[in-house]
């Protein structure tokens, strides 16, 4: 052995090239940046609960409504928003916020029939 290889001992992980190591991590962002973008591009549960879910189904996994409204035919309309982060400037005004609303209408029987996504209102 040579003499700059006598007490050099590698951890765990480490293949002696420095440059693995932050590809490595490179590789970490971008497959994380990639499951985030998976996320946000799924389909609410709503789409595949039309026809099935029940208010009581839809109270037990969000909670109460934000809003609550009876329908014409005797059913109900929920809404929910979804706020998302903000920041703060030195004003104190909130930028690059954003909102949205989930509109879910229930039947007579409490049965979940259409819902949309719309942008918040004022």
């Amino acid at each position: 052995m040579g003499a700059n290889n006598v007490n050099q001992r590698r951890q765990p992980g480490e293949s002696g090239h420095p440059g693995r190591r932050i590809n490595g991590t490179l590789i970490g962002v971008v497959i994380g940046l990639l499951a985030l973008g998976a996320c946000a591009g799924r389909p609410p549960y709503f789409q595949d609960a039309v026809n099935e879910a029940t208010q009581d189904m839809v109270g037990k996994r969000y909670g109460a409504p934000h809003n609550r409204q009876s329908a014409s035919d005797g059913g109900e309309i929920w809404t929910y928003f979804e706020r998302g982060s903000g920041t703060a400037g030195f004003g104190g005004h909130v930028r690059g916020g954003s909102c949205r609303s989930y509109v879910l209408t229930f039947d007579q029987r409490a049965v979940l029939r259409q819902w949309a996504q719309q942008p918040c209102q004022g």
